[in-house]
């Protein structure tokens, strides 16, 4: 057989596997793109009615909790009632055109706030809000469309990691076909150098590129090696790793929803108690036992917040859409946050400053989201200050947010004169439960939680948050908030000391 002929069949040979190889990964491919159609056809079509669902039920929960709220100032019945009545014909309008199935559970949290809504709007709406029995029928519909939403979100993250697996099998049977092509194109070309070298590099490429997402949190990656006895065996140990690591994110998150939930509810019942011992329901209290009941009460109140921080986190990674309330002011969220976390600075002997130059500024953002964002900045600030330090706050309003992006932000600085971040925990510092002691501060270890939240939050509403070393020792906090530039505005806050 001449040279040429030789060349050619000897390249025309491996070309040929190769289309081979090229035709089994396209089937492949068209198997996971089927699977992927089944998810978005069967799964995500639903999921955009419930969500619908979801909101117009929420909208009517917090019409129905403001209502409660200006019911306890002023009697405005009326004016509740309709609103309410609002609410309830916009989650009326949604069930009546919508195109999917909602599924039991959630329909009959729905169903509860639909009677609800109707029974408060049909009598004297503030009589009928502000009792006991209201409070707790409205707690547990606010459960329930709880729990059926998360229910949902595992029931779509289960059908995912079906899928998933399907394509796991078809990308491994490629995979294989692949790879057994390959060697007979490589047993034809006699090129044992070149064989060598695709059974070690590329299987190293595979498990540096899996390893890598793997390292960014991406635990849906499966890391499979073929080749040289060591390097499958190391791909088997990485991938069990990978496994148990997917394992432990999914228990961290159940354990974190699932104990939130649990303890939310005895927390209250403990809260009641309690206040109900201070008031003397159960006896006047000695100077003694008033104190006892007080640090039982503060104690409280800690790990409340603590569970509604840790719901809050949940919620906002699930995706759960923010309450955002056009027009909101700023400011008005700011002294908000600063007065609840007063009384705590005064006992420490904290001196907290408040700046607000200018107008105010107003946003569509959520005001309770933000306002606990700023406290837990500002919370972190007074516990690593000392007494006679004083904590800066300052809101302005810059041409630049985050990374230099254009528009109108406001920017809320919190500014302490305590030790510093600690180098070690800077790269880390927003991450959810990283905890550092702090030297030569009278701040406890706590769960690593606040920080996070603010961060979350901030990123929710299209800010952001940094943390840099102050100009005169210190460490000094900004939260970006984008400012919607049409709002009106009224005349700023005084300044307080």
């Amino acid at each position: 057989m001449r040279l040429v002929s030789r060349l050619v069949l000897s390249h025309a040979l491996p070309v040929g596997v190769m289309l081979c190889a090229l035709l089994v990964m396209l089937a492949s491919l068209a198997r996971i793109s089927s699977s992927l159609k089944e998810v978005r056809d069967a799964e995500l079509g639903s999921l955009n009615t419930e969500e619908a669902v979801h909101r117009a039920a929420w909208s009517v929960e917090v019409a129905i909790r403001r209502g409660a709220m200006r019911c306890e100032k002023e009697h405005v019945s009326a004016e509740v009632a309709a609103t309410i009545q609002e609410r309830l014909r916009d989650l009326n309008t949604v069930l009546a055109s919508a195109d999917k199935p909602v599924r039991d559970s959630m329909l009959e949290a729905v169903r509860g706030y639909q009677q609800l809504a109707a029974r408060v709007s049909a009598v004297d709406t503030c009589a009928d809000l502000t009792t006991n029995s209201t409070r707790l029928e409205r707690e547990r519909l606010d459960e329930k469309l709880t729990d059926a939403w998360i229910s949902r979100m595992f029931e779509l993250h289960s059908a995912l990691l079906r899928k998933d697996e399907e394509s796991g099998r078809a990308a491994a049977s490629a995979l294989q076909g692949g790879i057994v092509l390959a060697l007979v194109a490589c047993i034809v070309s006699v090129l044992l150098a070149q064989r060598i070298a695709r059974t070690v590099t590329q299987p190293l490429a595979s498990l540096s590129s899996s390893v890598r997402s793997v390292g960014r949190g991406d635990f849906t990656v499966t890391i499979a090696a073929k080749g040289p006895r060591e390097v499958v065996e190391l791909g088997q140990e990485m991938e069990a790793m990978r496994r148990r690591l997917a394992e432990l994110e999914s228990l961290k998150q159940g354990f974190l929803a699932s104990v939130s939930h649990e303890m939310r509810t005895p927390l209250t019942k403990i809260r009641e108690a309690l206040a109900l011992l201070s008031d003397g329901a159960g006896g006047k209290l000695n100077e003694r036992q008033g104190r006892i009941v007080q640090i039982a009460q503060v104690a409280c109140e800690r790990e409340i917040r603590t569970v509604t921080t840790l719901l809050d986190l949940s919620r906002l990674r699930a995706g759960v859409p923010i309450q955002r309330k056009p027009g909101a002011s700023v400011d008005e969220v700011l002294w908000s946050a600063v007065r609840d976390e007063d009384l705590d600075a005064h006992e420490r002997g904290v001196r907290v400053e408040v700046e607000t130059p200018g107008e105010i500024a107003k946003a569509c953002l959520d005001p309770v989201l933000v306002e606990r964002a700023i406290a837990n900045v500002l919370r972190n600030a007074v516990s690593v200050s000392k007494n006679g330090q004083r904590v800066m706050v300052r809101r302005d309003s810059v041409p630049e947010g985050p990374g230099g992006t254009a528009g109108a932000w406001a920017r809320i600085s919190v500014a302490d004169e305590g030790p510093g971040i600690p180098p070690e925990i800077r790269a880390v510092l927003f991450d959810a439960f990283v905890t550092h002691s702090v030297e030569t501060s009278p701040k406890r270890v706590g769960i690593g939680l606040g920080l996070a939240l603010a961060r979350e939050i901030a990123r929710a509403h299209g800010g952001d948050i940094e943390a840099s070393d102050a100009p005169t020792g210190g460490a000094v906090f900004r939260i970006w908030l984008p400012i919607d530039a049409e709002a009106p505005t009224t005349q700023a806050l005084p300044a307080r000391v």
